[in-house]
This record gives structure tokens, C-alpha cells and sequence, in this order.
């Protein structure tokens, strides 16, 4: 015991012997003399400093008394710049002479091999902490950021890597700093563990997991390369799934993330308490009950008796703060509290709801419209100025904004006004697309000579959001003349009204060799009325005449029958009636919601030609995870005469194959044929349906200006609707890309693969069409 005693003071004296030496040694080089009144400032190891620099971070001046206090606050302060690694107070006689010794200038940096962490954010964040050309070096700082560096390696599962800093030093006391990266290969989950499960399998635990371990058949796995961010992000998966079943209480112990000694593979072990299993009592609101209870329980979705999910109960909340912010209440907030009765495995949900004011708004805001004037997007408000904020209004604002033809995106950001609790500003930040298209086409027919074609259209003429399009075709064969104008806003309240005039004549064979002049001249007035929000009627009517001219050895025998029976001049006044509902979220390159349309056209008593035209579309879009989406256009059409001795004119059925009805055959070569010709003459019935799904670029994954997908169409044209047969559709499958570029306009390309193509059909795999943007 005397012994333990006898060392135990021995080492408090050396302890104290030592503090005692290193406070004398701070003494000396700071304060070794008597206190002294300071005449003159001198400095030591000056070099690329001033007497001037030094003396602006000294709290002495001549005159101040030198002593314990002011010595010390003078050391501090000096070593607090961060421009010297040494300072030293000495005196001689009544000078204070400051001998220091700067901290070197880095003359270059580098680093080599960091490609998993680089970038210019981690470029610019290295510059701010001082480590860059012309900054003082500070060797501390440097060891900091390869501590650093190596800790963010780690997380990724980079556990091989090895990281060298080397300072050079350099004439004029400056440095060359290198830190050279190897980052070696990235270690691999081998196996993921769960402990303590008992209500679910392993298997179907580990499928919550976005990490998994290796499997040697996937090429180009990547979900096997461990992360630290992306285990939390798991860990996270893994209670929602247990709390969205009932375990209220479920909790993680503890996570054990092991090395292989070669560093190559990484196992996970999750230790996991399941609890007790916990169903719903009952709910009950609380807080200022703004709204009436009977409609609030029909927005819970936790009955009493089933399961407790945490999802359930907060999506619960959510709709409530919706419906609050529907009538003002724009900073709503209603949060689900949870009583739970353990000893009957029973949980009482109480929605607090706290409303807060209501909520006006004062102004609405437009960015971003560089080439639309204000009234055009404030037309589409459905948010009011000095109106009480309402989040499905300001939303359907949003959409109606995105839906315009010229709007590629919009989105919209609530600012409360600065001193107000009751007011807020809508700012709508749009993002404008090429408004117009320019299609243009220059070929050669050995039957038709040179062709020109070209088509104007502006969707957003001179900002007012009206449309003009004007296409003309010129060859020596025929010539085409379009002109259409479109208001939507010809009446305050959204009727739209569309003018539109036409002209074609042709000189010989217009229609694959059917051979047969077609001139016709005709106009248009047209009125879409809307219904409600996403419906809308059409109504219009139009005149036109027709004049047919055909040829001995050159026309087909249906097309001289039709004119044997009813000549060849045709006046006709046609009205055009339609309904359509319309909940897409964007008119070009829509991703949700659908197109129901349907159209009824007929010819007048009193028109030469009596017929009618019945067409139906439906457009719907699918939302599938990870930002795929199936894209479904069907469409039907049927054509047919009324009266006695009446027919349906050849120049008005339906013609099928091309883009916009099947893929991969050639545009307008399905359906019925000639005699003796055996050219396409069309029919009275078409039916066409495009099924496509839409993936995600790597690249560009918004799906709002560029889209790739693989599709399925099917479809046919027959002479008859009981002609119909399912064994005659035509199919075909293959890839398309649409892409609205900046010069070309939209573009469309698809690559074909006819599934059940029969002899005499004209099949073409590759299609495209395009125009130029302005």
C-alpha cells in the first residue's frame, strides 16, 4: 500500500513540475519582463507582410503600458488573423519588438483521382474554406478535409480508399499542396440480416429495402453498393412499413454495418422490437373545429377498428388541411396524435386542428412570360385577387397555365406579405416553349414533279394567346391552301371561336393513282362552349363546294360509279356538333389525367350529298412508379349516308396505317382497295388504338419537352361496320421518341415492327414528322 502510495506522488509532482515548466515557457515568450510603457513598435520575420498589416490586428499602440493582460490579449489577437503560425512579444529597452513568422501562401492545389466526390459545388466549397491558390495555408484545415473526404467515402462504401496530402514548400515561404485520391473499388453488400421479425418474413422485409445484397446475374447492379444516407433512407422504409400495420411501437435497436477484412464486402444486420399490434378505437377532432365534424369524419380514413397506419392517419390530416385551405385558411395545420391504450393494444387518434387566420390574397404574380402578355395567363386564373385563398383554385390555376400550348411548365409559390397574418402574394413562375411551327418539305414524284409544301402556326400570336396557321402545297399536280384563326377568349366567359377557309385543287392522280380531279372550296365557323370546368360543347357549321373530274383508263370503278350516280359538282352545308371533357395536365405532352370526345357532323337537307360522321376518342393516361406512365389513345370513327339514293363520297371515308393510327404501315394504306387498281380506297369504319409506355430518360426525366416509350397499336379501316373482324386488325409494335426542339419544333420518330402484316400491305418502319419552332 506504501508503495502505490510513493508512486502516486511522484507522479503528481511531475505533473505539477511540468505545468509549472510550461507555464514559464508561455511567460517567457510572451510577457519575460517588468511592465513597461511602449515608445516605439518594431517587428522580426516580416516577408510578404507590412509593419502596417501587423499593427492593424495589434490592440497596442505607442504609449499603452505592456503587461500580463495586454500581452496576452495582443498574442490572441495577432494569432486570430490567421497570417502567422508563430508570434513572440519581446523588448528592447522601451520598444516592443513583435518577431513573428507568417503562414505561407499556397501556390497551387490539386486533386487527382477524386471522381466520386468532385464537382464545382465541391470545388467552391474548398475555395471558401481557404483552401486555394493565394490563400494562406493553414496545415490544420488540410487535415480536416482529407478527414473529410475519406468519412464521405466511407459513407458511399468506398472503405479501400486511400487519400495522400503533400505540402512542397516554395521559394518566397509559399507551397505547392497536392492531395492525390486512389479510390479503389466500391465494397459491396454481401448479406442483409434482420433480427427479431416475427409478424412479416425476411423476404418480404428486405423488398421494402431499396439496398440489397449482390446477386451475380444482374450486370449492372447498382443497388448492391452500400450507403450510408441510403440505409437511413431504408431503416426509415422499414417503420413505415411495420407502423403503416398496425406496430405502433415497433422500433430499430440497433444497426451493425460490418467490413470484410479485404474490405470488399459490407453485411448489415438490422435488430428489430416488433411490439404490440394496435387497431383504432375511435378519433376525435380538437383545436378550433373550423369545419362541421360530420364532413371532417368523411376525410378520416381511420375507421375505429382497423388497423392503426401511420400513413393513413397522416394522409387523413392532410385532407383536412386541404379542405381548410379550400375556404382561406392557407398556413392550416392539423396534426394526428395518437393515445394509446397499451394495456388493450387500442390507439385513440386525436386531429388537433389549428387553422390559424384566414388567409386573402393581394396580389397574383406572372414570371417568366417573355412572349405572352399578362391578360392572357390572368384569364386563366381561377385564384381571385382580394378572394380568400383557396389551394385547389390556385392549383387548377397552375394546371390551366401548364395546359396552354405555349406553356412548356409552371409552377407557383405562396409569399406571405410582409407585416400581414392574413395576407399572401401568388407568384405563377411559367417557363414559355417555341409558340409557333414552321413545317417545310421540298420532293420528287416521278407521277407529280417537284413538290413544295410548307405550314405556318402560331399558337400565341403576338402574345394574346390566339392561334393563326396558314399551310400552303404547290407541286405540278395539285395546290393547297389553309387559313385558320382561333380565339379561345372570343367571350369573356371562355367561349372560343375558330375561322378557318380551305382550298384544294388538283390537276390529275391526288389519292395513290384512284385518278380523279378533287377541287373543293369551303369554309368554317366553329364555337366551343364550355359546360364546366373540364367540359366544353362544340358547335359550328360550314359550307363547301366540291367539283370532281375523272380520267377514261385512269379512274377506278368505284370512283366512276360515284359520279355516274351523282355527278360531279357537290354544294354542301354541314353543321358540327361535339362534347368533350378534358382533364389532362398538359395539351403537349400530357402525363395524367384524359380526353373523352365525342363528334357528330352532317350535311343539311338541301346539300347535294347527305351523309354524317360519328367519331369518338378517349385518351388516359396511367401513372405507374418511378415515373413511368402508359399512354392509351382509342378512337372510332363511322361514316354513312341518310336520305333515299344517297351515298357517302369516296373523298370522305376513312383511311388508315401512319403515325397517328398504326405505326409501321404506310400512312393511309389500310383498309379496303380499289378495282382494278387495287389502290387504298377507304372505308366507313376505322378503329385504332395506341397503347404506349412512356420510361424515363437518364437524362431528362420531366417528360415535358423529350419522351421515349415503347409501343403497341392495333387497328384497321373496313368498307362496312359488319365487315368488322377482329382477325384483320392490324398490329404492330416498336419504339418512339417525341422531342420538341428549339429549331425543329416537335418531333416524332418511331421505329416499327409490323406484328400480322397480310399480302398487299405496305409496311414502313421508320416514320417521322417534324417542324421548325420560331
Amino acid at each position: 500500500m506504501g508503495h502505490t502510495e510513493n508512486t502516486a506522488r511522484r507522479n503528481r509532482l511531475r505533473c505539477a513540475a511540468l505545468v509549472l515548466l510550461l507555464g514559464l515557457t508561455l511567460h517567457g515568450a510572451a510577457w519575460a519582463f517588468e511592465p513597461f510603457k511602449i515608445g516605439a513598435i518594431r517587428a522580426q520575420g516580416l516577408q510578404r507582410l507590412e509593419l502596417g498589416t501587423v499593427l492593424t490586428y495589434l490592440p497596442l499602440s505607442v504609449g499603452d503600458e505592456l503587461n500580463d493582460i495586454t500581452s496576452r490579449a495582443a498574442i490572441r489577437s495577432l494569432y486570430a488573423s490567421g497570417l502567422f503560425q508563430d508570434v513572440q512579444l519581446l523588448r528592447d529597452g522601451n520598444a516592443l519588438v513583435i518577431k513573428v513568422k507568417e503562414r505561407p501562401e499556397i501556390a497551387s492545389f490539386s486533386i487527382k483521382g477524386n471522381e466520386k466526390i468532385s464537382g464545382e459545388e465541391f470545388n467552391k466549397s474548398l475555395k471558401d474554406l481557404g483552401l486555394a491558390q493565394g490563400e494562406l495555408f493553414k496545415r490544420e484545415l488540410l487535415d480536416q478535409v482529407t478527414q473529410e473526404m475519406r468519412r464521405q467515402y466511407n459513407a458511399n462504401g468506398y472503405y479501400d480508399v486511400d487519400i495522400q496530402s503533400k505540402v512542397e514548400p516554395l521559394p518566397n515561404n509559399r507551397v505547392d499542396i497536392k492531395i492525390e485520391v486512389s479510390e479503389g473499388p466500391v465494397s459491396k453488400i454481401k448479406e442483409i440480416n434482420i433480427l427479431g421479425n416475427k409478424a412479416f418474413p425476411k423476404d418480404v422485409l428486405l423488398k421494402q429495402l431499396k439496398l440489397e445484397s449482390s446477386v451475380w446475374w444482374k450486370l449492372f447492379q447498382k443497388s448492391d453498393r452500400y450507403s450510408k444516407q441510403q440505409l437511413g433512407g431504408d431503416l426509415e422504409s422499414l417503420s413505415s412499413y411495420y407502423q403503416d400495420r398496425g406496430f405502433l411501437q415497433f422500433n430499430i435497436t440497433s444497426v451493425q454495418v460490418a467490413l470484410s477484412p479485404d474490405k470488399k464486402d459490407i453485411y448489415i444486420t438490422i435488430n428489430v422490437e416488433e411490439g404490440d399490434k394496435y387497431k383504432v378505437k375511435s378519433h376525435r377532432f380538437s383545436g378550433d373545429i373550423v369545419l362541421n365534424e360530420s364532413f371532417l369524419d368523411r376525410l378520416v380514413s381511420t375507421p375505429d377498428g382497423a388497423e392503426f397506419s401511420r400513413k393513413e392517419a397522416t394522409e387523413s390530416a392532410d385532407r383536412i388541411e386541404a379542405a381548410l385551405s379550400d375556404i382561406g385558411y392557407a398556413f392550416a395545420k392539423v396534426t394526428p396524435l395518437p393515445e394509446v391504450d397499451e394495456a388493450h393494444q387500442e390507439v385513440s387518434i386525436n386531429y388537433y386542428i389549428e387553422p390559424g387566420k384566414r388567409t386573402y390574397v393581394r396580389h397574383i404574380l406572372f414570371s417568366g412570360n417573355l412572349g405572352t402578355n399578362d391578360e392572357t395567363l390572368r384569364r386563366e386564373m381561377r385564384q381571385l385577387e382580394a378572394a380568400p385563398f383557396s389551394k385547389s383554385a390556385v392549383e387548377r390555376s397552375r394546371v390551366r397555365l401548364q395546359r396552354l400550348p405555349f406553356i412548356e411548365s409552371a409552377e407557383v409559390e405562396t409569399k406571405p406579405v410582409p407585416g400581414s397574418q392574413d395576407l399572401v402574394d401568388l407568384e405563377f413562375k411559367v417557363k414559355e416553349r417555341q409558340p409557333g411551327q414552321i413545317q417545310f418539305g421540298v420532293g420528287y414524284s416521278g407521277s407529280q414533279g417537284f413538290l413544295i409544301s410548307a405550314s405556318v402556326t402560331n399558337n400565341n400570336f403576338l402574345g394574346t394567346g390566339n392561334t393563326v396557321a396558314v399551310t400552303a402545297e404547290n407541286s405540278y399536280l395539285s395546290r393547297v391552301l389553309n387559313l385558320s384563326w382561333t380565339d379561345p377568349y372570343f367571350t369573356p366567359d371562355g367561349v372560343s371561336q375558330t375561322i378557318s377557309t380551305y382550298f384544294r385543287r388538283s390537276k390529275g392522280v391526288i389519292r395513290f393513282s384512284s385518278g380523279f380531279d378533287y377541287n373543293i372550296l369551303g369554309a368554317d365557323l366553329t364555337y366551343g362552349i364550355p359546360l364546366s370546368e373540364f367540359s366544353f360543347l362544340r358547335l359550328g357549321g360550314g359550307v363547301s363546294r366540291t367539283a370532281l373530274q375523272t380520267f377514261p383508263n385512269l379512274t377506278s370503278d368505284q370512283i366512276l360509279g360515284f359520279v355516274i350516280r351523282n355527278g360531279t359538282n357537290f354544294n354542301t352545308y354541314q353543321l358540327k356538333t361535339g362534347i368533350a371533357r378534358d382533364t389532362r395536365n398538359r395539351t403537349f405532352f400530357a402525363s395524367s389525367g384524359g380526353l373523352s370526345r365525342l363528334n357528330f357532323d352532317i350535311t343539311l337537307p338541301g346539300s347535294d350529298l347527305l351523309y354524317y360522321t360519328a367519331s369518338f376518342e378517349q385518351q388516359q393516361y396511367f401513372q405507374l412508379p418511378y415515373k413511368f406512365f402508359v399512354e392509351f389513345d382509342g378512337t372510332v370513327g363511322y361514316i354513312d349516308s341518310y336520305g333515299k339514293n344517297q351515298e357517302v363520297p369516296p373523298y370522305q371515308n376513312f383511311f388508315g396505317g401512319g403515325p397517328n393510327t398504326v405505326r409501321g404501315y404506310r400512312d393511309g394504306t389500310l383498309g379496303p382497295r380499289d378495282t382494278p387498281f387495287n389502290n387504298p380506297l377507304g372505308g366507313k369504319l376505322r378503329t385504332t388504338a395506341q397503347t404506349e409506355l412512356v420510361f424515363p430518360l437518364p437524362l431528362v426525366s420531366d417528360n415535358k419537352t423529350t419522351r421515349m416509350g415503347i409501343f403497341y397499336d392495333v387497328g384497321n379501316v373496313f368498307a362496312q361496320p359488319g365487315d368488322f373482324r377482329f382477325g384483320e386488325l392490324r398490329q404492330s409494335t416498336g419504339l418512339a421518341f417525341s422531342f420538341f426542339t428549339p429549331i425543329l419544333g416537335l418531333l416524332d420518330l418511331s421505329y416499327a415492327f409490323p406484328i400480322n402484316p397480310k399480302p398487299g400491305d405496305q409496311t414502313e418502319h421508320f416514320q417521322l414528322t417534324f417542324g421548325t419552332g420560331f
